[in-house]
């Protein structure tokens, strides 16, 4: 039997007027781990994030704080491997180690609540986002497979602040 994965969306409105790009109460959507189209965007998704990390990279070797990375965090629970949450407030270590803090309350992660710190490797990075100056967010692969398992209203208001493309038009 295999387990689900939950993931959470970037939920609405909300989303442009805080300093992350999520809800400390989005919702989550399961996915099997073998679902064909979310695999597909997360290795899309990680197929440019050496592109977008040298894009947002700060002189002083830190990462632009309009990035937020989406980790794949694992968990001890019977239901779920692992829970697949965004982490914002990015570092980057030496030794390649991401650190950062819970851009949500996870739904699987005992002891762990909105804002605390996580830190994971590049393997568990599931997805990225960059909150654009004009309220667009980019990237959000992820995101853009989950809006068909939304509710047709939720959908359009997330929708709605999704770039049309991943990538922002200045970076090609």
């Amino acid at each position: 039997m295999h387990r689900k994965t939950p993931l959470r969306i970037a939920a609405a409105l909300v989303l442009c007027l805080m300093s992350g790009p999520l809800s400390a109460q989005d919702p989550v959507v399961n996915f099997a781990p073998e679902d064909a189209d979310m695999a597909a965007a997360i290795e899309e998704a990680r197929s440019n994030l050496d592109f977008v990390l040298a894009r947002l990279a700060t002189d002083d070797g830190g990462l632009h704080p309009a990035l937020n990375l989406k980790a794949r965090l694992p968990v001890n629970h019977f239901d779920v491997d692992d829970e697949v949450i965004w982490v914002e407030n990015l570092a980057l270590a030496e030794d390649g180690t991401f650190t950062g803090q819970l851009a949500n309350d996870p739904a699987y992660l005992p002891g762990l609540t909105l804002g605390d710190s996580v830190s994971f490797g590049r393997d568990q990075i599931a997805d990225w986002s960059v909150l654009s100056t004009d309220g667009r967010m980019y990237g959000h692969y992820t995101t853009r497979v989950m809006l068909p398992h939304l509710s047709r209203a939720e959908a359009e208001q997330v929708g709605d602040l999704l770039s049309p493309d991943p990538i922002p038009e200045a970076w090609r």
